[in-house]
C-alpha cells in the first residue's frame, strides 16, 4: 500500500522528509561516528559507505513498497540532514520498528523524542498500523527514555541481529 505522496512532518526547528539518494553522504557521516554506532548492530565500528548505500536504498524502496518508512531529519536553520527517524518493517520478526539516530552534535536536545513521537503518530493515525515496536540495548539509557516518551512500553528482552535487546511495544 503506497500513499499518494511521502509526507513531510514538521517539528520544532526541523522537518522530517523521506530519505533520498542525496542523503548518502550525511548518513555515512553519522554512521562513521563510533559513538553513534556504539548502540547499533555494528557495536561501535563505523559503517562502511557501501553498506550505508545499501541501507539507504532499502529505506527508499521501503517507502515505495509499504507507504511508510524512514525520514531524514533536516534542521530548518542550516537545511542539513542531522539524523533519521521512522518506521521499518522487520521480516525477521514480522513487526514494524520505530528507529532513529542523530549526529552526536544534536544529542540531548529532545530531537529524537519529537521525531519518534511524530513517527509513532504517523504509524497509527496515517499508516493505520496496529502495533509498533522499538528496541534498545540495555545500556542505552538515552534511547530507552526516547522510546518511553514516544509511548512504547517495555515488554521483554529478545535476541535479534546478534544482540540482546530490550523490546518495547505500543498499540493505538
Amino acid at each position: 500500500m503506497k500513499t499518494a505522496a511521502e509526507p513531510t512532518l514538521q517539528l520544532d526547528g526541523f522537518i522530517m522528509r523521506s530519505l533520498q539518494s542525496c542523503d548518502l553522504n550525511p548518513l555515512a557521516a553519522i554512521w562513521a561516528d563510533p559513538e553513534v554506532t556504539r548502540f547499533l548492530p555494528s557495536r561501535g565500528v563505523p559503517i562502511l559507505k557501501e553498506n550505508v548505500e545499501k541501507s539507504l536504498k532499502s529505506f527508499i524502496e521501503h517507502w515505495q513498497q509499504r507507504g511508510y518508512g524512514v525520514w531524514a531529519i533536516i534542521e530548518n536553520e542550516s537545511s542539513q540532514m542531522i539524523g533519521y527517524c521512522g518506521l521499518r518493517y522487520l521480516d525477521e520478526i514480522n513487526e514494524v520498528e520505530v528507529l532513529y539516530g542523530l549526529a552526536k552534535a544534536y544529542w540531548g536536545r529532545g530531537i529524537a523524542t519529537q521525531a519518534a513521537q511524530a513517527a509513532v503518530s504517523y504509524g497509527f493515525n496515517v499508516a493505520h498500523l496496529d502495533k509498533l515496536i522499538a528496541m534498545a540495548l540495555p545500556d542505552n539509557f538515552a534511547s530507552r527514555r526516547v522510546i518511553e516518551k514516544a509511548g512504547l512500553q517495555y515488554e521483554k528482552q529478545i535476541h535479534i541481529f546478534n544482540l540482546d535487546v530490550l523490546y518495547y511495544c505500543a498499540k493505538p
